[in-house]
């Protein structure tokens, strides 16, 4: 799992949105809608940028990923589109962005900041061949104070809209195979760990209109939405939402989709797993719809559609 990059330098992800072009944005004649996205965090987001950062060994350029949309691999950790570690190094080249004027500062205010961070770092707190120097207690607030700091430098460098994103049950990845234990069981302390940092997480979301005048957070329950999916599987179309699509060994989290002797079930998208720690596409597309215009249980205060339309305070 690594080696899932601890030291992960995901390529900061922009993506440019047009109102008259996608549904990411409604029609408006307001000057505030959304121009753009910056997406910070780990593989959960990443749209194929670490393909790119060599020096991680945690990679997806190989098939079958890609395959159900792409029909190629794009260095995403999924069979087709995903919904869109450390921060400090993605944080650095979004300064280096701003500072060498490559992007507009009027776009940065109008853009929304996505993060989804610490599913690797939660989980490599519970490998085997990691000794923890901090108790989960501890070191769920070390973590949280990270974000925090997040948080404070991409307002300074102009951010206005930001939606942080809960981590989701990573105790039920099929990843947990390697730990050992009973293979019908998510890893109850690890999800204990995961509940106390999503809690933390919509209390810095609650904090920042109180300590950043003009900007608006939103706190996506992504926890929530899996945890209906893995209860009442068949209603979002899911058969199997403990083992991945792709793997091999218990639960086919004990080989990484696309490594020798790798395994491939027929319809990934009745799957809620696609490899060993990644959703499918067909997860994802549900949560993203949860997500841009869902219900305050599933997104607070307000969806990310009212987000990328809301009028913002004159004094941003």
């Amino acid at each position: 799992m690594e080696k899932l990059c601890k030291n992960f330098p995901l390529v900061l992800l922009v993506v440019v949105v047009a109102t008259n072009q996608t549904s990411f944005c409604l029609a408006s004649e307001s000057n505030d809608v959304a121009r753009g996205i910056f997406s910070f965090g780990d593989s959960i987001l990443d749209a194929g940028t670490n393909h790119f950062n060599q020096n991680c060994s945690a990679q997806a350029d190989f098939p079958p990923y890609g395959s159900s949309f792409f029909h190629r691999p794009t260095g995403r950790f999924t069979n087709g589109r995903t919904g869109v570690t450390s921060l400090q190094v993605q944080l650095q080249q979004f300064k280096t962005l701003v500072e060498q004027n490559h992007t507009d500062q009027n776009i940065i205010k109008k853009s929304i900041f996505f993060l989804e961070s610490g599913s690797n770092d939660i989980f490599g707190y519970f490998l085997p061949f990691d000794t923890p120097t901090l108790s989960p207690e501890a070191y769920v607030q070390a973590m949280l104070v990270e974000v925090g700091k997040f948080i404070d430098q991409i307002y300074k460098l102009g951010a206005r809209r930001i939606a942080l994103f809960s981590l989701g049950p990573v105790g039920c990845v099929p990843a947990r195979a390697l730990l050992g234990g009973p293979a019908n069981k998510c890893y109850g302390k690890m999800n204990k760990m995961v509940k106390d940092y999503n809690k933390g997480l919509e209390s810095l979301v609650n904090d920042i209109p109180v300590k950043y005048p003009g900007a608006v957070g939103v706190y996506g329950a992504v926890y929530d939405v899996v945890q209906r999916f893995r209860s009442i599987p068949t209603r979002y179309g899911f058969t199997n939402v403990t083992d991945a699509c792709c793997g091999d060994g218990l639960l086919g989290g004990e080989l990484q989709c696309g490594r020798e002797g790798y395994k491939i079930c027929a319809k990934p998208n009745e799957y809620l797993f696609w490899d060993y720690f990644h959703p499918t596409e067909h997860a994802y597309k549900i949560i993203s719809k949860a997500l841009w215009a869902g219900t305050t249980a599933r997104i607070r205060p307000v969806n990310l559609k009212t987000l990328a339309n809301i009028t913002l305070a004159t004094r941003v």
